[in-house]
């Protein structure tokens, strides 16, 4: 028997919509119409530059009920909300020590969600601006630390801004280890997610193990959502295995 499982990852840019205003109530609004029970994060405020904007995830989650929030705080913030029980697994940087380093710092969330009796590993990331960067990064996120640890076991979901479209050296490396959602979906198409106002770019991705199955995947476009960020929203609805314990 499967189970269903509702996860979004969406590029917030510190709440900072097409208008400009600062909303993180706007980002809960274009959460909520779609119910789901995960959400993974970027670009999260956290208090760096702007500490009035302090704790946005928080208050993102108060929005959607939801009571567990973990965040990881490089220089773009990942955060994961749940409505199911949810512990943190690991945070940090996705580079190594005097290598792949710069001021453009970027890091990865991964945590251990268990519903319907089944624990899931996710994983939420963004990577940086460069190719140089992103495969190096995505050599970190693929090794020993990340998805290749003996205790990241399936079922695993990875998703974020990965700032690179399919076909691309990253895309090909991360798909040695997960399946592409839009790959698996009905549709098969690719979804296009930034510019939110008039999206040319697919760069937010979500990958998945091979014993998770795809119900739907799509970019909203509608409503708040071409306002609120300059990324859209991905929303896919997945049917998880059984109990895995």
């Amino acid at each position: 028997m499967s189970n269903t499982l509702r996860i979004i990852t969406y590029n917030i840019h510190r709440c900072i919509g097409g208008d400009r205003k600062i909303s993180p109530e706007r980002i809960s609004d274009v959460i909520a119409v779609h119910q789901p029970d995960v959400v993974a994060l970027q670009e999260v405020d956290f208090g760096q530059a702007r500490p009035a904007l302090y704790d946005q995830a928080n208050i993102i989650a108060e929005s959607l009920n939801f009571e567990t929030v973990w965040i990881e705080r490089e220089r773009c913030g990942n955060a994961i909300l749940s409505r199911y029980p949810m512990k943190m697994v690991k945070a940090g940087g996705l580079h190594r020590p005097r290598r792949w380093h710069s001021l453009a710092r970027r890091g990865a969330l991964w945590v251990e969600v268990e519903a319907f009796g089944t624990k899931i590993q996710i994983i939420a990331t963004h990577l940086g601006l460069t190719s140089a960067s992103r495969l190096n990064q995505a050599k970190v996120l693929v090794g020993p630390e990340w998805l290749n640890r003996p205790d990241c076991r399936p079922p695993i979901i990875l998703c974020g801004d990965f700032n690179t479209q399919p076909e691309s050296t990253v895309f090909r490396l991360l798909e040695k280890r997960l399946n592409n959602v839009e790959k698996l979906d009905v549709n098969g198409q690719v979804e296009k997610t930034w510019p939110s106002s008039h999206p040319l770019l697919s760069i937010d991705h979500i990958f998945i193990s091979s014993d998770i199955a795809v119900e739907t995947a799509r970019v909203p476009t509608d409503g708040l959502v071409q306002m609120a960020s300059d990324h859209l929203p991905f929303f896919v609805q997945l049917s998880l295995p059984g109990n895995t314990d």
